[in-house]
């Protein structure tokens, strides 16, 4: 029987919310556009806006953090495939791939152990962060196809005052499109390297009552590298280091979004099947058996509406469902004796619901106050481990937090706002609060020139995979985890240089505590997390970004991060210098256009002592927005010319050093009717 716990402190806060929700449902003015849909929210002049840093729409110059914006259009012409490519773009961030899943990394930060946990993902502002792993899948396993991204907002720094636990590193939000971005059936099929096929059929359409439908299904399917190298099983018995036909992957999506009036429904299905390359936690290497499975399904339902007294009302009820299951094959047979091959079962399942309520009010000119509260129940966190010889974790617990916030604005001249915010968070897994700050001062002394210094911390609870998860085999039980925090300073210029260029340059400071990381017991060689000592990140980031009328755009920017521990020792997988350059070049009429990409990442320390190599990738698009009456076509070129470059590996892996993909090909084609 699964119990339900409610503190009376959130009865109390939802009671408050429906006082002032009733009123708004009773005297609401007609529908308002979403503020965070379309083109024609985003922009305030020529300025762009943003949602995500404030939970309200407002300018990227007002906000208070380091913003990127990417939209649906330039996904298109670069060609990105995952959330993962799109985010490899953006300043300050890094990935890293074990040919199980991408990782990310920001400002340095890419912590052994960590899947995805310190960076929320949300779609359309729904959380996606799990609940036994905190994780949140961004490569092919992502539960929303990137074709139906309208645009992607990324938030740099601890969001904790308004975000909660997750949002440690910073906040991306994924945006999906309507249906009337669609306005009708649209059928994509692509082809790539690795026998790679995808498939997607959509239908999107805005009624004359108002009713806006979007569904989607999706599918794709890669036999992935036929044979990856790894020097570290070069032995006979081990096919000579060849891992051969065990780098599939798998992936069906399903998306529905209906929107009528103040009301917008979301549903999403997602599973995910990968294949294991790397025999990772000592298993039998170039098996076919071990493999990883995941799914995530989640249905939300908001409300908004814009008061006839000036209070813009949100709340959100959702509920969603996750699992995951890894076979895992090992060799029991003690040396001398015949194989002794078993598959181990790793088993995970949650399901959580939760509610939000926002309300937002422009007291004044220069005034704009918003509070809200969430609540997140965590139903189901099961862990199950076994394999035919015992049982050795069978964990199922629950639990629950709460939390309020409130952000002021205040604009005390023309040239002058100050940003507050504050959250208070409550877990019952820790039975622990946490109390978390923002403090934002910006200044525009000239009409064209932004000045930010800013402030923030965050506060992240162990999540149930770091407290509870052992197997008897490679890994133990953790023992009094501490949840860690990070404080952030920062200080940011924006630039205008002329209407088509301007500039941002940013200095910031990382320190965190109590840090969670997994780390190899010497005394049992066992994997363990635990909480390490301080360690501070000293960066800066420095971004020219240029736009002309003629479809002509681009960015270039160079990134200097010191990832150290308490010691001044450099932190593993943490790159020092990132320069990232990115160019769209449209033919006269638009029609074609050519996307480069080329990302530079200097050598990263890995767990042996030893450096990769730096390395720059650079990826080309070829893109025709109209090839027949109603087709698109791309071709895009990954890794144009052939490099190796290989990323750390993790405390899980033999290998020190895991290869990335060499040169890759795709071809795509859209059609709309």
């Amino acid at each position: 029987m699964r119990e339900y716990k409610i503190s009376y402190r959130v009865v109390a806060a939802s009671l408050i919310t429906l006082f002032y929700m009733i009123p708004s449902m009773a005297e609401s003015e007609p529908p308002v556009l979403d503020t965070i849909q379309g083109e024609e929210a985003m922009l305030f002049g020529d300025i762009p806006s943003v949602f995500t840093a404030s939970k309200y729409e407002q300018k990227i110059t007002d906000a208070p953090a380091r913003i990127s914006i990417i939209t649906g259009d330039e996904i298109q012409r670069y060609g990105h495939r995952t959330l993962v490519e799109i985010l490899n773009t953006i300043p300050g961030f890094q990935s890293t791939n074990d040919r199980n899943y991408s990782l990310i990394g920001n400002r340095g930060l890419n912590i052994q152990g960590d899947y995805n946990a310190r960076i929320l993902i949300l779609i359309d502002g729904h959380r996606v962060n799990e609940n036994i792993f905190d994780s949140a899948v961004v490569d092919r396993g992502m539960i929303v196809n990137v074709d139906l991204i309208d645009r992607v907002e990324v938030v740099r720094g601890p969001a904790s005052s308004l975000y909660g636990s997750s949002a440690f590193f910073g906040v991306v939000n994924v945006i999906t499109k309507r249906g009337r971005d669609t306005q009708g059936t649209e059928f994509s099929v692509s082809a790539e390297s690795h026998n790679g096929k995808q498939g997607r059929l959509t239908y999107g359409m805005r009624y004359d009552n108002e009713l806006e439908i979007l569904i989607s299904a999706s599918g794709y399917d890669s036999k992935g590298n036929d044979q990856l190298y790894y020097p570290e099983f070069d032995d006979p018995t081990t096919n000579n280091g060849v891992a051969q036909d065990v780098d599939d992957a798998n992936n069906k999506n399903l998306f529905a979004k209906f929107i009528y009036g103040n009301f917008t429904l979301t549903a999403a299905y997602d599973e995910y099947e990968k294949g294991v390359p790397t025999a990772s936690y000592g298993t039998i290497f170039n098996n076919s058996h071990t493999r990883t499975w995941e799914g995530h399904s989640y249905i939300d339902l908001k409300y908004q509406t814009l008061m006839s007294n000036g209070v813009d009302v949100t709340a959100r009820l959702f509920y969603d469902d996750y699992w995951y299951e890894g076979n895992w094959t090992y060799d029991y047979a003690l040396p001398g004796d015949p194989p002794d091959e078993v598959i181990f079962n790793d088993k995970t399942n949650g399901d959580w619901w939760g509610t939000e309520a926002q309300l937002s009010k422009e007291i004044s000119e220069q005034h704009y106050l918003t509070m809200g509260f969430e609540y997140r129940n965590s139903l189901y966190e099961k862990q199950h481990q076994f394999d035919i010889y015992g049982v050795y974790l069978d964990s199922n617990t629950d639990n629950y937090t709460w939390a309020s916030f409130l952000q002021d604005e205040l604009r005390l001249t023309d040239e002058l706002i100050i940003n507050l915010g504050l959250r208070y968070d409550y877990f019952s897994s820790v039975n622990k609060n946490s109390t978390n700050p923002r403090l934002a001062v910006i200044w525009s002394p000239y009409t064209e020139t932004n000045l930010k210094l800013l402030y923030g911390s965050a506060f992240r609870a162990p999540n149930p995979y770091e407290v509870y998860y052992q197997d008897g085999n490679t890994q133990k039980r953790s023992i009094s985890l501490e949840p860690e925090t990070i404080k952030t300073y920062e200080l940011i210029l924006e630039q205008g240089l002329d209407n088509h260029l301007n500039i941002v340059a940013s200095l910031y400071r990382n320190n965190i505590e109590n840090m969670i990381v997994l780390v190899t017991d010497p005394a049992d060689n066992l994997l363990v997390f635990v909480n390490k000592n301080e360690a501070h990140v000293i960066g800066s980031e420095v971004e020219l970004h240029g736009h002309w009328d003629n479809g002509w755009k681009g960015s270039i920017s160079f990134c200097n991060q010191q990832a150290e521990d308490s010691v001044g020792v450099q932190l593993i997988n943490s790159p020092r210098n990132l320069y990232k350059f990115n160019l769209i070049a449209p033919t006269v009429d638009d029609s074609f256009s050519t996307g480069i990409e080329l990302q530079y990442e200097s050598g990263r320390k890995t767990l042996d002592g030893n450096k990769t190599d730096s390395h720059i990738i650079t990826n080309l698009t070829v893109f025709n927005k109209q090839w027949l009456k109603e087709m698109r076509l791309s071709a895009s070129i990954y890794n144009l010319f052939d490099k190796r470059y290989s990323h750390p590996g993790g405390e899980e892996h033999t290998q020190d050093q895991i290869e990335q993909d060499e040169r890759s090909f795709r071809i795509k084609f859209d059609y709309t009717f």
